[in-house]
């Protein structure tokens, strides 16, 4: 079929199938979406698919202008399209009835003629819906329908799209992220049938800037810059003079919404609950003893009313309370939180203030680039980072993917049983403490799981002098113990021990959390021993490289 012609967009062509797959060949979802992309080719060269649609119009002489009533049914002529794409009805592209009449039935209407006298049947059963019933004598009923105007349903993506190409905003490369940067803004959220629904926070914004300078939503001015540079791109503009004309306009009006702020403060203070009237008691504040407020956001944090004060916490993983332990940082006291993140879940302390006032000596900032570890000298400047770290944090920008806190907080110091010899990291014990005991990588998604005999184990005072590691005192169940003389108590270095490391299994899992309900788990790895000379940690080289 020729086609209807269209627009060319300047992006690359749609997916095109290649060749034929038989069944043997793609399985499950493989399977479906290549059925889907060749249906779909195949129908955008097939014929339109033919409906024979019937209206007729009956009058009832008794009861004057009142008594006009239609009819109406259709039937499928050629189905076209329709018989390879299989998802797609009738009216699916129609959308609603335009005129306001009844949506057609599928159905065969009987042969009328104009002028054509029909009795009226009057069911004994109360039933009003009775068709015109085809036939020798032909009989009809009447049927009375009330109805209601509805407003039109939320925008799909695709529509979204439509009008964003119609109005001249965005590119076939941009248009998906502009998308994509509400959603992650809370602006909209994404609803069954693909459809785009407002949140508060995105109506809140829209009628904020309606109120102050409507250009700002309207899509004129937007689509009036793509337009110059398109012309900059086809030679027909200067590129230096687009640029100062756009910055003049928006220089303008940045002043003149700065000088109507107010207005958007009060929408907003109108709209939304200030943030003691929302959230969950926590954990207690170091510096208060109150409660601090869980605002599970995006971003997540905890707020103390009393203060004002706002805890931004790390994004990507699940933070949940722990036992009212608190930190061993000097001078700090806040109560704990567990910090869960990768498939499946390694675990860490998580101290609300720390992970906002991280020191130079700790070492380097998770979640931070270079220079943001650079921690100043001067006091001064040590607030006006972390300041600045809040900012980033409360804006979002705060993904930590692995243990919150550096190396060498007290908090993953006092948990450190070995160096992690295929990362910069170092092994933690687990914080949950059994029942089922094991180590984790501060920076990469590995756990070892000590064998299954294992009661209890403790970490003792005792460091190991070249590697700065902390000893365990390993407690076996009396019947399955591997020690001679069925000992139950040991104390062990794990990075020297060739016991512990012959029993222990390694998994190396993901540094993010498995979607909900979806997803299979893995299986762990191994356990062995790996060669000596590994890389030591804290003091100098030296000992054995574990597993």
């Amino acid at each position: 079929n020729k086609s209807k012609g269209g627009v060319d967009m300047g992006d690359h062509p749609p997916i095109t199938p290649c060749r034929a797959a038989g069944p043997h060949e793609l399985s499950g979802d493989m399977g479906r979406i290549y059925d889907l992309v060749v249906r779909h080719f195949i129908a955008s060269v097939s014929h339109d698919a033919v409906w024979r649609s019937t209206r007729v119009k009956l009058e009832l002489d008794t009861l004057g202008d009142q008594g006009k009533f239609t009819i109406s049914g259709k039937k499928l002529s050629s189905p076209g399209f329709l018989a390879i794409v299989l998802y797609k009805q009738y009216g699916d592209e129609a959308g609603d009835s335009k005129d306001g009449e009844d949506d057609e039935e599928e159905r065969e209407l009987p042969n009328f003629t104009e002028g054509e006298e029909i009795p009226l049947f009057t069911s004994s059963s109360g039933s009003s819906r009775v068709a015109v019933a085809p036939g020798v004598p032909t009989w009809a009923t009447l049927d009375v329908k009330e109805r209601m105007t509805t407003p039109p349903t939320h925008l799909t993506e695709s529509e979204l799209i439509s009008l964003m190409e119609k109005h001249g905003i965005g590119t076939d490369a941009s248009i998906p992220t502009h998308i994509e940067n509400i959603l992650k803004r809370n602006y909209s959220e994404l609803i069954p049938g693909r459809k785009l629904c407002p949140s508060k926070l995105g109506l809140v914004l829209a009628q904020g800037y309606h109120l102050i300078d409507d250009s700002l939503v309207l899509p004129k001015i937007r689509s009036d810059i793509e337009g110059e540079c398109n012309k900059i791109a086809k030679g027909l503009a200067d590129k230096c003079e687009v640029i100062k004309k756009a910055i003049d306009i928006f220089e303008g009006k940045f002043d003149f919404f700065v000088k109507n702020i107010n207005k958007m403060d009060i929408l907003f203070g109108s709209s939304f609950s200030q943030l003691q009237d929302i959230g969950t008691p926590f954990t207690r504040c170091g510096l208060t003893r109150r409660y601090l407020m869980y605002i599970n956001g995006p971003p997540p944090r905890l707020y103390n009313k009393y203060t004002e004060t706002v805890y931004p916490l790390p994004a990507g993983g699940v933070i949940k309370q722990w036992t009212g332990r608190k930190c061993s940082a000097p001078d700090c006291n806040f109560e704990l939180c567990l910090y869960s993140v990768g498939a499946p879940p390694r675990t860490f302390p998580l101290c609300p203030y720390c992970f906002n006032h991280p020191q130079k000596e700790w070492g380097k900032i998770p979640g931070e680039d270079e220079f943001s570890n650079e921690v100043p000298e001067d006091s001064v400047d040590r607030e006006d980072e972390a300041k600045e770290r809040k900012f980033r944090r409360l804006g979002g920008r705060s993904l930590i993917l692995e243990c919150p806190h550096p190396d060498g907080h007290p908090l993953i110091e006092d948990l450190t049983v070995s160096p992690d010899p295929d990362s910069d990291g170092v092994l933690i014990l687990d914080p949950h403490f059994g029942p089922k005991w094991r180590l984790c990588s501060t920076r990469d998604p590995t756990i070892v799981h000590l064998p299954k005999e294992v009661h209890k184990v403790t970490i003792l005072d005792r460091t190991e002098d070249v590697l700065g590691c902390h000893y365990m005192q390993i407690e076996f169940d009396a019947e399955k113990s591997p020690l001679e003389d069925g000992k139950v108590k040991y104390t062990s270095c794990f990075p020297t021990d060739d016991l512990m490391q012959n029993l222990v299994r390694v998994h190396r899992g993901s540094e993010r959390l498995n979607a909900s309900g979806r997803g299979r788990g893995g299986r762990g790895g191994r356990g062995g021993r790996g060669g000596r000379g590994g890389r030591g940690k804290r003091g100098g080289k030296g000992g054995r490289r574990g597993y």
